[in-house]
């Protein structure tokens, strides 16, 4: 069968929209499907996927709201042509950009074509909890009309934490949601025979807006006025890095943006993963892809704030979560983990025994089977 995937990033990318589509593809061509995507992503061919580049460049996280919302329209209009005038039996439209992929959901509707969208965010709720619009203006009623109607009209909706799929399974009952864990990619997140000297903290990933570098300095700081000998890293970029990039406390190195494929071998040698976001609705349903990518690498993580992506950890036995900025409570968990080598070596032989159940080989395989099921009507 004939698969079109239309995205903003793809291969060889680190951003996490862009590593999940290259598995769902990878993983679908593997089970014989014809597979295209169509992304802005300028770099290198894949083996058994054909990738079309967008004419126009992806909407950028750094710029402004409204330069944003301009960039979405226009690819969302690039996207509209596009599946207009294809020959897919199938398409997987990727939200966000929501606006694209709304545009991209009316062509295939107009063609009465099958399509599959697969939600990372919850926009436009991400719009009304940033503040950007609220919920019960006309602009806001009309996107959650949009959304709506783009799940109503899906032959299935694909989404990557248990909340989202159960919201939206709950709105609507009838549809087809399916849970897509992120995973981490076995090729290359597998554990370091040694660890840095000095027991280390790694957070890598977007530092957008819902990310708290903030605290992560904080931690730092707290850290060294305490005597703790604890050092902090942090790999990442995005709109909310600016105070990353001031002065920080020397326990603390800011690496900046780094290749997908050297990200690895930096997080493997820590001892500890980081992952702080705000503490808000989008946060507590989100399960950041830099957690599988830690258990991936063997290391425990600490998650703020109470969310999915915590309890899971927890639950797991993988590590910690906590509420809001308990900057204390992180040193102490910390320190225990940094001085209590027994304690420490039993969670992290925890999380390397659980790990091969988070390989997204697995995962994208088991997906790639559903929508052969889906396409042959078995679904």
């Amino acid at each position: 069968m004939n698969i079109g995937i239309f995205c903003d990033s793809f291969y060889p990318e680190s951003k996490a929209v862009a590593v999940r589509l290259y598995h769902m593809a990878t993983g679908l061509s593997r089970q014989q499907h014809h597979v295209t995507v169509h992304t802005c992503t300028r770099g290198e061919q894949v083996p058994g996927i054909r990738i079309v580049r967008n004419w126009l460049r992806a909407p950028s996280n750094e710029s402004s709201n409204l330069v944003r919302l301009f960039s979405e329209f226009l690819l969302g209009f690039e996207n509209f042509i596009r599946i207009l005038f294809s020959r897919y039996d199938l398409v997987i439209i990727s939200s966000p950009p929501f606006i694209a992929s709304v545009m991209g959901v009316w062509a295939a509707r107009l063609r009465k074509l099958p399509y599959v969208i697969d939600v990372r965010d919850e926009y436009p709720k991400v719009f009304f909890i940033a503040g950007l619009l609220s919920e019960h203006s006309i602009p806001g009623r009309v996107l959650s009309y949009l959304e709506r109607s783009s799940y109503a009209h899906a032959r299935m909706i694909v989404s990557v934490t248990e909340r989202i799929c159960n919201r939206i399974q709950t709105e609507h009952p009838n549809k087809h949601v399916y849970l897509l864990r992120n995973g981490f990619d076995e090729a290359l997140f597998k554990p370091s025979d040694g660890q840095y000297e000095v027991f280390t903290t790694v957070f890598h990933g977007n530092i957008g807006k819902f990310q708290r570098p903030d605290l992560i300095i904080d931690l730092a700081r707290h850290c060294k006025e305490n005597q703790i000998a604890i050092r902090f890293l942090v790999i990442g970029w995005g709109q909310n890095d600016r105070e990353l990039q001031g002065s920080l406390p020397d326990n603390m190195e800011f690496l900046g943006q780094q290749a997908y494929t050297v990200i690895p071998s930096i997080i493997s040698k820590a001892h500890v993963g980081l992952s702080f976001r705000t503490d808000d609705e989008i946060s507590l349903n989100s399960f950041p892809v830099k957690v599988y990518e830690y258990i991936g690498v063997g290391i425990p993580v600490l998650v703020t704030p109470i969310s999915e992506a915590g309890s899971f950890i927890e639950n797991q036995q993988l590590g910690f979560q906590f509420t809001g900025h308990r900057v204390s409570e992180l040193a102490d968990i910390l320190r225990k983990l940094a001085f209590e080598k027994t304690y420490y070596q039993s969670l992290r032989s925890n999380v390397v025994q659980t790990r091969a159940r988070f390989s997204r080989t697995t995962l994208s395989d088991e997906f790639a089977k559903v929508v052969g099921a889906l396409l042959n009507n078995k679904v």
